[in-house]
């Protein structure tokens, strides 16, 4: 089991350091490993970053989750938009 904690630092830090959302989505699936799932992911990026429920939803279509989705990187970037970190997360 991933520690909640540890993912929410990080992506704290790719938010902080301007990187992708797709690129923040790629290593919380790597973290996360066998216990990864689609809802879970959602969740520590709305924990992490002002970011619309709706707009998360969009992840489930990002084609980076191996499950023939549409959305390339690119587009999921562009959907998700900056990364704005919350300057208090959520608990």
């Amino acid at each position: 089991m991933t520690d909640r904690t540890a993912l929410l630092v990080g992506l704290r830090r790719f938010g902080e350091e301007g990187r992708p959302a797709s690129e923040a989505a790629r290593w919380v699936m790597r973290e996360m490993g066998d216990d990864f799932k689609v809802f879970p992911l959602m969740v520590h990026f709305f924990s992490a970053y002002h970011v619309p429920v709706a707009r998360l939803r969009e992840m489930e279509c990002w084609e980076g989750l191996g499950l023939g989705g549409p959305l390339t990187d690119a587009q999921l970037d562009e959907v998700i938009g900056p990364l704005r970190v919350r300057e208090t997360p959520l608990s």
